[in-house]
């Protein structure tokens, strides 16, 4: 496992991930789960940032001039991937996509550095049902974004999450994941056995 996913995995198992069968965790779907990932713990935490960066770099090199995905969650991985790949010599910008459009001025879903016809990515921090990345991908469609693929920073594994994307954006479209679940919960038990 490259250096920098390693230790990108033991901040998010150590900062972000909390285990709790008894008192379980409502998630933005509106299910109930025995565990939460609260991955903006990790992803806007000043020592993460750098490994953020360089990973999500490293999967979406060549692909897109630039990344953003629905806020507040996508915004600190467009801004780490954008600073790391500026660092790199081949920069991605970012972008930011609002909730609703801006009720006033330029009255924009995209803030931040994406054009019509850029080739971009859309990214996210968690995936359960998929819901909030389509909502991002499809603000990007809308004002004329080239949306050429998806990446996540972890894949929950369920509600068929990855597929509900895949099938908005098409199956020649990639939707890559940092992380999963399951790889998430094996490094805790390996790990950090007493984590919660």
């Amino acid at each position: 496992m490259p250096v920098a996913r390693e230790q990108l995995l033991a901040v998010l198992v150590e900062r972000s991930y909390r285990w709790d069968p008894v008192n379980k965790f409502t998630l933005a779907s509106g299910q109930l789960s025995d565990y939460y990932l609260e991955c903006k713990l990790t992803t806007f935490q000043a020592q993460a940032m750098p490994l953020v960066g360089e990973l999500l770099y490293e999967m979406i090199k060549g692909q897109a001039v630039a990344c953003g995905g629905l806020t507040q969650g996508a915004d600190p991985l467009a801004l780490a991937l954008a600073y790391y790949s500026a660092g790199q010599g081949d920069p991605i910008q970012a972008f930011s996509v609002r909730k609703e459009p801006k009720p006033h001025g330029a009255r924009r879903w995209i803030e931040g550095c994406a054009n019509p016809g850029d080739q971009v990515f859309v990214l996210d921090d968690v995936v359960t049902t998929g819901g909030s990345t389509i909502k991002a991908i499809q603000a990007c469609q809308e004002v004329g974004l080239d949306v050429r693929g998806a990446a996540v920073l972890v894949d929950r594994e369920e509600n068929d999450g990855i597929q509900n994307i895949q099938t908005a954006l098409g199956e020649a479209l990639p939707v890559l994941a940092a992380f999963t679940r399951t790889e998430i919960e094996a490094y805790r038990r390996d790990f950090h056995p007493t984590t919660s």
